[in-house]
């Protein structure tokens, strides 16, 4: 990276408090912005936030110290790629978006099994049999396409995760361009683009196996961004996803050897993306975020929760439909027929009484007025207060596993309980994600760019939802689109002449819930600002 060292640009209940103030309401567009011509957002899958050093990560470093260092940043519950992949594309949560996690259960697609949205195939499947229901909310890509300007993917990660940042492009929304998704015929929407693709650049390089081949398909995706979409394509917003390091941490952990080389070749990738801003004069005319989808924990115990609801008598079969789970790793959404009340009851009760089991949550109480923080079975949160609840799409329980601050064996801290093949300890060297450990849910954050400020660290919370409200009020498009509508706000405060960051107030909050005999209790901890709510860790109690 060139001459970086030169800077470029000139309401609850039930609740015990423990920060107890009013949340300050940030207006909406209130901050001018505008300036920039591109604005981007930089995806590193599964990066920490502590993976960021000057010493092996200079360019990501220097971008954090002269721009907007978001010190809470948030990953949306489950915190799994495809859930925050369609929150970004979105700026809704799951009950809004439909997509409820890394795998997800429809009745209308397999009224046995949840599928796995990592590959485009299942996703359009699921398109098809509910009449264009793949994403349940309006998508960024498609208020841009309203408003005549582009929003353009471009992704080395799954094509599920890829197609779900831009759900519409097959439709001819935009712009999505994936190695991956029919290697020698179909690498990009639309046509036009596929077909220079295919005639310009080599083929992309295998995925899988060794360590290099996760590396050389960021690589082929990186260079084809500043090659070919950055000078020619010309989109209003590029969402650019580098899907390392989580490969190689779901297989040695994070702060492996191996998995810091591949965040060295990010930070490589980033600094050669910003010379290339620089050659074609739009350094000083780009707003970049750069963010993960989650952070990382180390997995210490494995559970094989359909083995062990089977032999409680909960489950008829591996494949029965009275309970069907969908997995997201160190979180899953369990399906119960017909959502038999009964059956909800007794698979919660036996849960409360697992080791392996820590936080639940099941359909609110009604009559409480908001959003309920309890649950309808005792010793439970509700669906509605993380986002969970949806009358076709939504789960009846949702059940965290237990994570810890220890550290790993390379000395990188949080631990979790995951689901597995068998129930038991994990010698396993990787490591997993989808929880509600503090270690999973704080991902990279930080805005760099003409229309932010510099230098500037801000404790406020913020998300991934925040994300698309935030891009589009950069774009002074909040002028005809209620931004409200959105999950997400607008994070003003990183604004160049925005609110000053110090001067925002939020409630944090500890909600308890407990068994009625008291040998079950759990901890959920939320920070309110603005309308948004920010889930920051739960934990069992007892």
């Amino acid at each position: 990276m060139k001459n970086l060292s030169c800077p470029i640009l000139p309401c609850l209940t039930g609740a015990l408090a423990i920060a107890s103030v009013t949340p300050t309401t940030l207006a909406v567009g209130s901050a001018m912005a505008g300036s920039a011509t591109l604005n981007m957002v930089l995806v590193l899958d599964g990066l920490r936030p502590d993976s960021i050093t000057p010493e092996e990560t200079p360019n990501l470093w220097r971008l954090r110290q002269e721009g907007v260092n978001f010190i809470n940043g948030h990953s949306v519950f489950p915190t799994v790629t495809r859930a925050n992949a369609t929150a970004i594309g979105t700026g809704t949560y799951p009950d809004r978006n439909g997509m409820f996690g890394n795998q997800i259960y429809v009745r209308a697609v397999d009224p046995n099994r949840s599928f796995g949205n990592d590959e485009h195939e299942n996703l359009l499947r699921l398109d098809a049999a509910t009449g264009g229901g793949m994403v349940l909310a309006k998508s960024l890509g498609e208020f841009l396409a309203e408003r005549g300007k582009t929003l353009a993917v471009v992704s080395s990660g799954s094509t599920g995760s890829a197609l779900l940042a831009n759900p519409r492009a097959p439709k001819g929304v935009g712009i999505l361009v994936n190695g991956y998704w029919e290697p020698g015929k179909r690498l990009a929407f639309p046509d036009a683009v596929n077909d220079a693709i295919l005639h310009r650049f080599p083929v992309p390089p295998p995925k899988g196996g060794a360590i290099d081949h996760y590396i050389e398909s960021v690589t082929w995706t990186q260079r084809l961004l500043r090659d070919y979409v950055l000078p020619e394509l010309k989109a209003d917003v590029i969402i650019n996803w580098m899907t390392e390091p989580d490969h190689i941490q779901h297989g040695l952990g994070a702060g492996s050897p191996q998995a810091r080389e591949t965040i060295r070749n990010d930070d490589r990738e980033v600094g050669l993306l910003i010379d290339r801003l620089r050659e074609l004069g739009l350094a000083d005319k780009t707003n970049i975020f750069v963010v993960s989808d989650h952070g990382f924990g180390q997995g210490v115990f494995g559970v094989d929760l359909t083995g062990e609801l089977i032999k409680a008598g909960l489950k008829a079969g591996p494949n029965s439909d009275d309970v069907v789970l969908a997995s997201s790793g160190q979180a899953v959404a369990l399906h119960v027929r017909d959502r038999n009340p009964e059956q909800i009851g007794n698979v919660v009760r036996f849960l409360q009484k697992q080791t392996w089991a820590s936080v639940l949550f099941t359909a609110g109480r009604s009559g409480s007025g908001g959003v309920p923080v309890e649950g309808r079975e005792p010793g439970t949160f509700s669906l509605e207060l993380v986002h969970m609840a949806h009358a076709e799409r939504g789960p009846d329980i949702v059940l965290t596993f237990p994570w810890s601050s220890a550290r790993n064996t390379h000395g990188v801290q949080g631990t979790d309980y995951g689901i597995a093949r068998a129930t038991g300890p994990s010698a396993a060297r990787g490591g997993n994600h989808g929880s509600m450990s503090p270690w999973v849910v704080r991902n990279t954050f930080l805005a760099w760019g003409t229309d932010f400020k510099r230098a500037t660290t801000v404790r406020n919370p913020a998300s991934n939802v925040d994300l698309a409200p935030t891009l589009l009020a950069l774009m002074n498009l909040d002028r005809d689109i209620d931004l409200t509508r959105f999950d997400g706000r607008v994070l003003s405060e990183a604004f160049a002449d925005g609110p000053d960051e110090e001067k925002v107030a939020v409630a944090v909050r500890t909600h308890f819930v407990e068994t009625p005999d008291g040998t079950y209790r759990a901890a959920l901890q939320v920070t309110e600002l603005d309308y948004q709510l920010y889930i920051d860790k739960s934990w069992r109690v007892r």
